[in-house]
């Protein structure tokens, strides 16, 4: 029996995390087979390739007790997904999952992978209550380094080895980090009431338009 349970949908202001379906094929294959967005991850995949690594995915995911967890991040507005997050097992105690995120091309720039992971965190932090969580960075990837730096990470310690090329950095469940993705739950909020007003604004000034 595994330790953990991380529920198959976590919700947030404008987007949600559900566990992927057969649906997000075409995406994951795209992603995988991206020279950009594998730049700093590895080698790009080939069609078949993906297929398969997308198959094991699916399949973990759909076990019972399997401890790998693969999310999708769909935005509730609309039925495809725009990127993934994942929750791989790892040997440590003090951080049990190891954290992996992409997302498309069209879909960054906008505040969405810093929501799905701020959903993500809350959810493993406040109500699984996991100690820490594990995140391997390729040194070369700034952005990274930087964007997961903006949510708290830290280097890990020496008992946590990093692997070849890469850099290990933890998130762990302190009081200030969870104010800080508190805050930023709230913010994201926010952003979507706004968004919401001003759709709703812009609808009412085409109604005014209309003959």
């Amino acid at each position: 029996m595994i330790k953990h349970v991380i529920q198959a949908g976590i919700p947030s202001a404008r987007l949600t995390l559900s566990t992927i379906t057969d649906a997000e094929l075409s995406l994951y294959q795209r992603l995988y087979g991206d020279s950009s967005t594998m730049q700093f991850i590895g080698p790009c995949y080939d069609q078949a390739q993906s297929a398969e690594f997308f198959r094991r995915c699916l399949q973990q995911s759909k076990h019972p007790t399997s401890p790998w967890y693969y999310f999708a991040i769909r935005l509730h507005q609309q039925q495809q997904a725009i990127g993934f997050i994942s929750l791989i097992p790892t040997q440590y105690p003090a951080a049990p999952f190891e954290l992996g995120i992409m997302l498309s091309a069209e879909a960054r720039g906008q505040g969405y992978a810093d929501e799905a992971l701020t959903a993500l965190f809350l959810h493993c932090f406040t109500l699984l209550e996991l100690p820490a969580l594990l995140a391997r960075v390729n040194p070369d990837n700034k952005g990274a380094t930087k964007h997961i730096r903006h949510f708290g990470f830290i280097a890990a310690p020496a008992e946590m080895p990093a692997q070849q090329g890469l850099q290990n950095y933890l998130l762990a469940a302190s009081a200030d980090n969870i104010r800080y993705l508190k805050e930023l739950a709230t913010g994201f909020a926010r952003l979507q009431q706004s968004q919401t007003q001003a759709a709703v604004a812009a609808d009412s000034i085409y109604l005014r338009n209309t003959p």
